[in-house]
Formats: C-alpha cells, structure tokens, sequence
C-alpha cells in the first residue's frame, strides 16, 4: 500500500488529503462544502474552501495546481519539507512569531493524541484505508472571504437549522395555498396533470411524417398549459395574494364576502385600479346600508339623526340579545324552544291549543309566562304593555310586527286589517289589535 502523507502542493495538505477533496468535490458538487469537508475528514469546511480557491481557482496552471516546487523531488524529499516544516511550526508558535505558511490568525490543532508520529486512517469512495502522518492538522481559518465564496457557491446548509421567520408562525395562507417558498412551487400545481399527456411518448426513427407531427403538436399543447400555469403563478405572486390584503383586514365579514365577488375583475385591472374599485364597492355598500337603516328608522317614528341612532342601537341590542336567548333555548332541548321570528306560529303563543306533544310542551311552556319582562319591554309605553298582556304577546314580537306592518303600510301592501293577515300567522284578532294600536299612535293613516 502507498503511503500518501506527504506535503504536494502545500505543506499544510498532503497528497492523500488532496485525492480526497477533489473526491468530495466530484461526489457531492461544488457547493456542497460541508460533505466535502466531512469527506476529507481532517480539514474543516472554510479550510477547504480557502484551499481549493488558491491552489486550483487562482492557479497560474489552471484549472490544475501549480506542482512547479516539487517537479522532480522524491517522496523522501517532500517527506523531509514535511518534517522540516512541522518543526518550523513548533518551534514558532511558542514565541508567536508568523511563518509564511502559519500566519497569527490562523488556529492549528492537533487532533492527534498517540504522539507526532502517529497514523489517522482515512476512508476514500473505494472502500480503501489510507494511512496519514501527523503532520495533518485541522485549521480553521476566520476569514470572510471564505464565508462569502461559500455563500455564492451554495445556497444550502447543511447540519444545522434555519431559524423560522415570522411568516413561518401559525397558519396562514401560504400554508393553505400548498405554496412552497424556497421551491417557488405550488403542491398541487396548476393543471398539474399536465405531464401525463407525454408521460409515455418518444420519439423512435421509425416513426412516420405523421407521427413525428402529431408528438410535436402535443409538444406544443404542453407548452402551451406550461405557459398558462406560469403565468397564473406569477399572477398571484406580484399581486401578492398569498398574504392578507391590509384593505381587507379591517372590513367586515359582509364586506369581505363582497368584495369576493369582484375578483373576477382583478385580471382586467392593474393592482392599484383593483384596489380603488374594491373602495368605491364597500364605500357604496356602506351609503346604502345607512340609508336602509334610516328608512327603517324613519318608519318606526325617528324624527331627527340622533333619535334613528339610538333606535338602531337599541335594534342590535335586541337581535344581540334574541340571538343569545335562541341559542341558550337550544341548547335546553327542543321542549323549550321558542321562536322569536315573524312569522309566529298561533301554535306557539296559544296556551289551550291541543296540538302535537311539541307543540303542547311549547304551549304549556308559556302558560305562565310574564310577556312584559321580556327583553324590548322598556321601549313600551303603559298601553302598549296592557296589550302585550291582554294578548299574550311577547314584547319583542309585538316590536316586529309594529315595524313589519309600519314598512309594509307605507308601502302600501296593507290598506286595512285583512290585508296583514297573510303576513302573520297567528290569530287574526291579535293582528287587529296591534293594527288598532298603529292607528291610534297616529305612526300611520287610515
């Protein structure tokens, strides 16, 4: 077996270590300096870098090393050069004094323990053992040119993690969308099967005129959906769509919904005229959203902005408050349910009716119940609440009635009593009774 540990470029790197690294470079390619490094075995990834840059890249014989200084010297000799200048390093680097090959930034180590004359084995892509001298010395050098050929070189790292950026934190639509960032890909794509239209074509020189002209228009419709995939990729990455709008985030959920619709548009318009128009949408939304709750504001008897206001207010708190009841009757059984919607059943608000046992229950459940205290009670007045208990009427479905028959009475889809009985479903004399009650608040004309 030859033994290769001795200096043949430079003296910091033996013959054998010099096999290895262009090994490692053939192996794993050029940027991938950390399985170089951990092919060689006894140099680190920047020393190999640094070595690889000065004697082949800036050689004067490049691409291969400048071997001018050992031309015709035999392997005594190098061994003798070797020996010369490990002794050389011992005897300078007590005094901190520079050599030409060990400069004061430079940290050498021994990673040998059996003595300086002691053997590493090194394991080459063959499976062979090389036995290496102990002049092998691991260097790690702080350079940042090293740091930045290593950069350019090689975009990947290996051994160690990335720490995970602000995006990486919870989901988001990135993560929805299957877009992977570093790959700069969708999983799945686009038309993703696309490939499989040629998955098993080829070209064979028996082929005919005809068939060499089919394959190639297929060649083309693969082209062709290639370019549609790219260009809907790169739709959606300059108008950034795979992050939240900051325009949308402080729209409501309706407002949002609506300005889904629009996305159609968004291919015809340019990134900003998209934006406006997706303003002068909600901006219209809101305009008319406002004049509808002053119409009904102004139906219920609101004079004056600041009384419509306060009737909107007290509007949500009684949906706000419907809701929480519905969903609490929900959640104690289907016996206790009660609806709190027009149209009301008579089923419902009829205490004597023999009906199914449901209905029974719902019946009997309102037997004893005081319809005053209800939410919607303190916005009656003392006649009002009479009513509500001389008709076994809860307040909030005599205020929804009030407001339907007001809108439908301005309206003119009520002229008379009769004319509101098909809107309700409970019994005729209750709707004449809050009919009566409108006539006499003087909200409408007879």
């Amino acid at each position: 077996m030859d033994i290769l540990s001795f200096p043949l470029i430079c003296p910091d790197w033996n013959a054998d270590e010099e096999m290895l690294l262009l090994e490692g470079i053939e192996m794993y390619g050029m940027g991938n300096w950390a399985e170089v490094a951990e092919h060689v075995g006894t140099k680190t990834k920047e020393v190999c870098i640094e070595h690889y840059r000065n004697a082949y890249l800036n050689s004067p014989c490049f691409p291969l090393p400048d071997m001018t200084h050992v031309v015709g010297k035999n392997r005594k000799e190098l061994l003798a050069m070797a020996k010369g200048h490990l002794e050389d390093k011992k005897g300078e680097l007590p005094v901190k004094e520079e050599s030409p090959f060990s400069p004061s930034r430079v940290k050498i180590e021994d990673s040998y323990k059996n003595g300086p004359l002691g053997r590493l084995p090194s394991a080459s892509n063959t499976g062979t053992t090389d036995i290496k001298n102990a002049s092998n010395m691991v260097q790690v050098k702080d350079q940042p040119d090293s740091l930045k050929l290593d950069d350019h070189l090689s975009g990947r790292s290996f051994g160690s993690k990335k720490p995970k950026s602000a995006d990486d934190e919870g989901p988001s639509l990135l993560e929805f969308s299957g877009y992977n960032t570093k790959r700069q890909e969708f999983d799945p794509e686009y038309d993703n099967d696309a490939e499989q239209l040629l998955a098993d074509m080829e070209f064979k020189e028996t082929d005919t005129q005809e068939e060499r002209e089919l394959k190639l228009r297929v060649l083309h419709i693969y082209s062709k959906r290639l370019d549609e995939r790219k260009r809907r990729k790169d739709f959606i990455l300059e108008r950034n769509l795979l992050h939240p709008s900051p325009f949308e985030e402080e729209l409501s959920r309706e407002e949002k919904d609506l300005c889904r619709r629009y996305d159609v548009f968004m291919r015809f318009h340019s990134k900003e005229e998209h934006e406006e128009l997706l303003k002068t949408v909600v901006s219209e939304h809101r305009i008319l959203k406002r004049i509808r709750e002053l119409k009904e504001a102004r139906a219920a008897g609101c004079r004056s902005s600041g009384e419509a206001d306060r009737y909107l207010e007290q509007k949500r708190k009684r949906e706000a408050e419907d809701s929480g009841h519905r969903k609490e009757s929900s959640q104690a059984g289907p016996s206790s349910q009660e609806s709190l919607n027009v149209p009301v059943s008579s089923d419902s608000l009829n205490t004597y009716s023999n009906t199914t046992s449901v209905g029974h229950a719902n019946s009997s459940s309102l037997t004893d119940l005081d319809f005053v205290p209800l939410s919607g009670a303190d916005l009656l007045s003392e006649s009002e609440k009479q009513l509500c208990r001389e008709i076994r009427l809860p307040a909030p479905h005599y205020l929804r009635m009030m407001e339907f028959m007001t809108i439908q009475m301005m309206s003119g889809n009520i002229n008379q009593k009769s004319d509101a009985y098909s809107f309700f479903q409970i019994e005729p004399t209750k709707i004449d009774r809050v009919y009566d009650m409108l006539l006499k608040k003087g909200m409408v004309q007879q």
